[in-house]
């Protein structure tokens, strides 16, 4: 009969849950499971344990891969697609120019890109200063 004392138990909770956790380097941050647009929280390395670190995002955010500093991850609104924040009323094209039917309009009180789509049948064009777009 193999028995184990509490210190036993503890270390072999404690080597248990390194062997799962992520390993990372660096200040470099994630999105749970690698998926963007789903989590109100995303996973921060800490660069003294070298294992990622749950952070939330604020309130009524998920979190994206930052398109501009790849390894890290940034929060925005849900359905702005990661694309960062934006002023005024500019709006651009998710696809290349006439290939998709969605674009991202600035959400001047949150200065958060949303996804919104053209009518049925109609695809996305940005405009001549390609800081607005129509739909044909």
């Amino acid at each position: 009969m193999i028995s184990f004392t509490p210190t036993t138990i503890v270390a072999l909770l404690c080597i248990g849950s390194q062997a799962l956790a992520q390993q990372c380097s660096g200040n470099g941050s994630i999105c749970p499971g690698g998926k963007d647009g789903v989590s109100p929280t995303y996973l921060q390395c800490n660069s003294w344990s070298h294992q990622y670190q749950s952070a939330n995002c604020p309130t009524g955010q998920v979190c994206y891969a930052n398109p501009r500093m790849p390894g890290f991850a940034m929060c925005g609104l849900p359905g702005t697609g990661g694309s960062g924040t934006c002023t005024g009323n500019t709006a651009k094209c998710s696809s290349p120019s006439g290939q998709g039917s969605a674009y991202l309009q600035c959400n001047q009180w949150s200065s958060q890109y949303q996804t919104v789509q053209c009518p049925a049948g109609l695809k996305c064009f940005n405009n001549a200063s390609n800081t607005g777009v129509f739909c044909n």
